[in-house]
């Protein structure tokens, strides 16, 4: 396991099989999942949690969401694609604020890589977005310039993208100038 700041911890994603990044927070009464992943490590890692989980999945693809019917969770969260993809958990249509010895802010951010994504922030310092990062052409230019302005006003110091081996962790001001750049060209 790889750390981020002092309560996130992550596996890293996988290409053989695709598998994303799952992020674990460390709450005091709970384990905080971002993502289950899809291979037998991911499974096997978030299974291994002793604490009471609570999932939050960041959208339906298969490489966040594949080992979720193997999971054993309190709360599972999820964007209303997720939900209609795999059948199960809470629909998050606004802000839901999580405090356990760390204050965890899931909320819903339209993307034009995905319907329905959920992202999370934590203690205001670091937001895991997921693959909000990744979009490939052709996209929606004003659900690009939407979500951008969504990261614009969340109160964090940095970004945190799955599925990247160096550079995983960008501050804000990086990351949406970038995105910035790329959706305007």
């Amino acid at each position: 396991m790889n750390t981020i700041g002092k309560r996130i911890k992550y596996l890293p994603a996988t290409n053989d099989p695709l598998s994303a990044d799952v992020y674990c927070i460390e709450g005091n009464k709970y384990c905080y999942i971002y993502d289950v992943g899809n291979n037998e490590r991911s499974l096997q890692l978030v299974n291994q949690i002793c604490k009471e989980k609570v999932v939050i999945l960041s959208h339906h693809h298969k490489d966040h969401t594949g080992n979720i019917a193997s999971v054993g969770y309190r709360n599972l969260y999820v964007g209303k694609k997720t939900f209609e993809t795999i059948g199960a958990g809470v629909i998050v249509d606004d802000k839901i604020i999580i405090n356990d010895g760390v204050k965890i802010e899931v909320m819903h951010c339209i993307s034009p890589h995905t319907e329905g994504s959920l992202i999370i922030n934590v203690d205001n310092e670091y937001t895991l977005i997921a693959d909000l990062y990744f979009t490939r052409l052709p996209f929606d230019k004003e659900k690009a310039l939407k979500m951008i302005e969504s990261l614009r006003d969340i109160n964090t110091q940095y970004f945190v993208i799955s599925h990247q081996e160096d550079e995983k962790v960008i501050p804000k001001e990086i990351l949406i100038a970038e995105l910035t750049d790329y959706f305007n060209h």
